[in-house]
């Protein structure tokens, strides 16, 4: 277990010096005779040589696109719903037009499967084209806050859930489960186990999205209205319009409820997934 800290430790330092003196740092802590206090000392002067190195280092110009792309993540959920409404647009429009609409469901989760692999596209394509530093926690931090300003705004917010303490409550538990789940995804991948990294992914952003479609759930209806057993199940029926009667006994009353927010949030973990896959796989280049 304490090499296990140790190299979790020895991580927080920027690479040259890790590279340099890792190994002996990492004996002096094996024999330490006060291993929490000198763990805790390690990890702080990690810490201050990684945020020293980062602002010795950072020009005026390299801070100018820093800013501009915690810009575009901000806004990015916008676009994430406009590009989802408009997808769901198109697929009923079709579903009237041909007199399929039976097949409408359908036709809604093919739009939502369409705008989240959309969104790999994009954010593989954005993590390759700029730099993006501490992916892992600042992509799901500034994700976060752009879902939370559409929620925030009257009228427009209601697109994403009827009930806007809700929506911020699962937009707050999504970012820091997010944070979670796109660092143990960039350490496995670090580490050369890409086959354990995508199965993490899948696995974690799947119970990811299925508890915050429980904490809004859980906070914006209450038990008589939405069955507690039923939570397992929330995802799933707002994600593939199938409902046998999660809400009031009723078809449709959950999507009614949650409306578009974990369409949202699942075009954000993968938009997240994308980004933390491609700057996770980079070389690290000592300084």
């Amino acid at each position: 277990m304490r090499a296990r800290i140790i190299r979790a430790v020895l991580a927080l330092y920027p690479a040259a010096i890790r590279e340099r003196y890792g190994d002996e740092i990492a004996e002096l802590l094996a024999a330490s005779d006060t291993p929490a206090r000198d763990l805790a000392d390690t990890a702080r002067c990690a810490l201050r040589d990684r945020l020293t190195q980062r602002t010795e280092t950072m020009t005026v110009a390299q801070a100018r696109t820093a800013g501009v792309t915690l810009i575009k993540l901000v806004v990015a959920p916008f676009a994430f719903g406009v590009l989802l409404l408009a997808l769901l647009t198109t697929a009923g429009l079709l579903a009237d037009v041909t007199g399929a609409h039976e097949a409408a469901p359908y036709g809604g989760a093919l739009a939502v499967a369409l705008a989240a692999a959309s969104m790999w596209w994009f954010g593989r394509w954005m993590a390759r084209s700029e730099p993006i530093v501490a992916a892992a926690v600042v992509v799901p931090a500034a994700l976060a806050l752009g879902v939370a300003g559409i929620s925030a705004v009257p009228y427009v917010g209601d697109v994403l859930g009827e009930v806007r303490a809700g929506s911020l409550a699962a937009v707050a538990c999504w970012a820091v489960g997010a944070t979670g789940l796109g660092w143990a995804v960039s350490v496995l991948l670090r580490h050369g186990r890409r086959a354990a990294a995508w199965l993490s992914s899948g696995m974690g952003a799947l119970l990811l999205l299925d508890a915050v479609t429980a904490v809004y759930v859980f906070t914006a209806l209450p038990p008589e209205r939405a069955p507690r057993h039923n939570a397992p199940l929330w995802y799933l029926s707002s994600m593939s319009w199938w409902d046998p009667g999660l809400v009031d006994g009723a078809y449709r009353q959950l999507e009614d409820s949650i409306k578009l927010l974990p369409p949202v949030l699942t075009m954000c973990t993968v938009f997240l997934l994308a980004v933390v896959g491609v700057t996770a796989s980079r070389p690290r280049l000592a300084a």
